[in-house]
This record gives structure tokens, C-alpha cells and sequence, in this order.
């Protein structure tokens, strides 16, 4: 395997990849990246590709430039951050496969696709801290250590996360001593909501019902409701967390439809035995052991249905203790 540095300094045209509806460190590690290899090498063509994101992230460098439509452009080196498989990108896999050589940098269990170049570490806290491994601090400047102190912030829950190392501190004191603006990111874009925002968790919340025994909290939001609320994909994507931190649960399920009777199932487990990757995988999805995702199709209450008899394989097993009490 070539070294990564080396890999960037031969590729005269980069095109950075990250999966399909971009979050915190989709957008932390590509932006990043983009700004670190621009730094080190200002002459080189670099583009980064990803589906439209929040517009809370629009502080991020580089966040305006970014390319929302594929390209048959041919790239001597694609990079693809925050997800380890084709399946992931979307319609941008067609600039991995016309590229010349495929890197990925990424933090979630490795799935069934391999790759000859790559650094895939599940015990990362993110792909920003995969990413900021692979650089030159040297090269890391306010821009690069903006997006990637972001990615960070945004997959440990500001740094609260069971997968918080030691080492991931050390990365976010070396990002905050290039000068960024830590608070004004962590309240900006980890905390701060639109009025909309607001109103469609607050939904979710109220409507919300405990099950399993009162050990999963489970949410969910219908086309219908979304298109009332003026609400996307894009608006939604802190609830599951904000629904996480219900003392006593063992888990969080929150579940959107993004087509007829198709749902985005997004999990979070509060639960040091609970591996709601393992329940993920069962419908094709995949993630970590305390946060992953899924798409399952019918009723919400078939897709809640299906999702509880799921976990139960764990979570009544005679070994299981509860955070219940």
C-alpha cells in the first residue's frame, strides 16, 4: 500500500467522496482534507462531491464550493471519507470508478467491499480523527482544523461518546491551538436549531412512546409531518441524539420516511451491552455498536415492529442487565 502522503503528492486532480446525506464528519473529514492538501499544494486540482447538507455547516472552508451532481470527470486519486464501500456514496461512485487509484479513510466496521488503499479503524472516535492521523501537522492550518475539529465534536457528542480516547483529546487540543473558533463551532452547529427544528423534535418527543418494556425510546416522522413542518433530512439529524439522553433507556430509535412507506432508521444505543450495529447489519445497514442506521420499508409500525424484535435478541437475553431500574 502506498503511503497516503505520497499518494496526494503524485495526483496532480483529487476528488474527495463521503457517504450520502453528509453529517458533521462527512463534512469535517472531506472539507478538511480539501483544505490540508490545498495548503500543501496549492497548484493542485481538488473537488470535493457530496449530496446538498444543513446549512448550519456553512461556516465550514470550502462548504460553498462543494459539487452536489456527479461527474464522468476523470481523477488520478478519489478519496472517499466517513464510509468504506461504493453502496454508501450514492451516484458519486462513478467518480471512484473512473478514478485512477481509490483511497478510503474511514471509522466504521469494514463491510463486505475491500480496498488496496485505505486506513479503516473502527476504534477512531471519527473519520476526522482517521483523516488528521493520515496529515502532516505540519500542513494542518485554521481551515483544515476547523472542519476536522467539527467532525469530531459532532461524532463523539462533544466529546461525551464512549468512543472518546485520550487520543482523541490530544487531536482536538492540537486543532484548537491553530486558533479556531471551538465554541463558537460546538454552539453553532452542534447546538443551535431553526424555530422549525425546534417545533419537528419537540414533535417527535410528544408523540414518542416508550416500549420493550419501557427500555427503547422510539420517534418517528412521516412524509406528511415533514412537508407541515418545512422540514428535510437535512433538519433532522440531531433528534435521535437529543432522544438518547432519556435517563433509564437502554436505547434510542428514531425513524423517518424518505419514500412511501420506505424508512431511514437511525439507532443509538445507551447501553455498554447493547451493539445496535449488530441490529443494523440484520436489515442490510451497518454503523458502530452504540450508533448505526438502516432503511426498512412499510408502516412505521411495521418498521418499529420489526426493529424491536431485532433488538430483543440482545436486549432479553438472560445476561442483559438494563439501565432500567
Amino acid at each position: 500500500m502506498i503511503d497516503f502522503n505520497v499518494m496526494i503528492e503524485q495526483a496532480a486532480s483529487i476528488a474527495i467522496l463521503g457517504h450520502t446525506n453528509p453529517d458533521g464528519d462527512c463534512l469535517g473529514s472531506t472539507l478538511g482534507l480539501k483544505a490540508y492538501i490545498l495548503n500543501r499544494y496549492p497548484e493542485k486540482k481538488v473537488n470535493v462531491y457530496l449530496q446538498e447538507a444543513n446549512e448550519k455547516f456553512a461556516f465550514l472552508p470550502g462548504f460553498s464550493d462543494i459539487v452536489h451532481v456527479p461527474s464522468t470527470r476523470h481523477y488520478e486519486l478519489c478519496i472517499i471519507c466517513d464510509c468504506n464501500g461504493y453502496d454508501r456514496v450514492g451516484d458519486f461512485r462513478i467518480i471512484a470508478e473512473h478514478a485512477d487509484t481509490v483511497y478510503v479513510a474511514d471509522h466504521h466496521i469494514p463491510g463486505a467491499q475491500t480496498f488496496e488503499n485505505g486506513s479503516i479503524r473502527p476504534e477512531a472516535s471519527s473519520a476526522s480523527e482517521v483523516v488528521y492521523d493520515l496529515l502532516d501537522p505540519a500542513y494542518i492550518n485554521k481551515d483544515c482544523a476547523s472542519c476536522l475539529y467539527t467532525g469530531i465534536v459532532h461524532d463523539t457528542g462533544v466529546f461525551k461518546y464512549n468512543c472518546t480516547s485520550p487520543h482523541t483529546m490530544e487531536i482536538a487540543a492540537n486543532l484548537m491551538a491553530t486558533g479556531i473558533d471551538f465554541g463558537f463551532i460546538i454552539d453553532d452547529s452542534y447546538y443551535t436549531r431553526t424555530y422549525a427544528q425546534q417545533q419537528v423534535m419537540g414533535r417527535v418527543l410528544m408523540e414518542s412512546l416508550m416500549i420493550m418494556d419501557r427500555r427503547c425510546l422510539a420517534g418517528w416522522l412521516t412524509m406528511k409531518d415533514m412537508r407541515f413542518y418545512n422540514v428535510t433530512s437535512r433538519d433532522i439529524d440531531g433528534i435521535v441524539s437529543i432522544m438518547r439522553e432519556t435517563r433509564d433507556i437502554d436505547c434510542a430509535l428514531f425513524i423517518y420516511e424518505v419514500s412511501n412507506q420506505t424508512y431511514k432508521v437511525s439507532l443509538r444505543s445507551n447501553n455498554e451491552q447493547l451493539d445496535v450495529a449488530k441490529v443494523a447489519a440484520a436489515f442490510g445497514g451497518g454503523g458502530h455498536k452504540m450508533a448505526a442506521g438502516c432503511s426498512l420499508q412499510g408502516s412505521y409500525y411495521d418498521v418499529i415492529n420489526n426493529i424491536t424484535k431485532e433488538l430483543s435478541k440482545q436486549m432479553d437475553s438472560e445476561n442483559f442487565i438494563s439501565n432500567r431500574k
